[in-house]
């Protein structure tokens, strides 16, 4: 009974280090507006491009950069980004009070901490709050 015990023990440690192994652990990542960054655009049919206007992402050699569209005044403010399996989620500051009705584009640095890719992102996601979470358009 004792080698049995021992067995299953080892076995449950090993599976429960394998599952922790396995699980990939969340990643923190910076944001900084960068006013140096070109609006995001896509390529028309026709060779010519076109700025989005909404909120979309492109992946850059070592950031990412989002833009976001919202009200100038009180303008978006990024709460906090993490990745967790190759989806960068940016939470933004809840707006309270009143806003401009004019829009405003502000170009983002979104920048892994640690040994985190940003070549390893496949989608962003930006959680208005509330409840409201969008995938943003990809950008290249």
């Amino acid at each position: 009974m004792l080698i049995t015990r021992r067995a299953f023990l080892l076995s449950a440690a090993t599976a429960a280090f394998g599952l922790t192994a396995c699980r990939k652990q969340e990643v923190s990542w910076s944001a900084a507006a960068d006013d140096s960054l070109d609006y995001l655009a896509r390529e028309g049919a026709d060779g010519d491009g076109a700025i989005l206007t909404g909120d979309a992402w492109a992946p850059r050699e070592d950031f990412i950069q989002l833009q976001l569209c919202g009200a100038s005044i009180p303008g978006q403010n990024i709460e906090s980004v993490s990745e967790k399996d190759g989806t960068l989620t940016v939470t933004l500051e809840v707006q309270d009070g009143p806003q401009t009705m004019d829009l405003l584009l502000t170009e983002w640095r979104l920048t892994p901490e640690g040994d985190a890719k940003a070549s390893s992102i496949e989608r962003v996601m930006i959680d208005y709050g509330g409840g409201e979470v969008r995938e943003a358009e990809r950008a290249e």
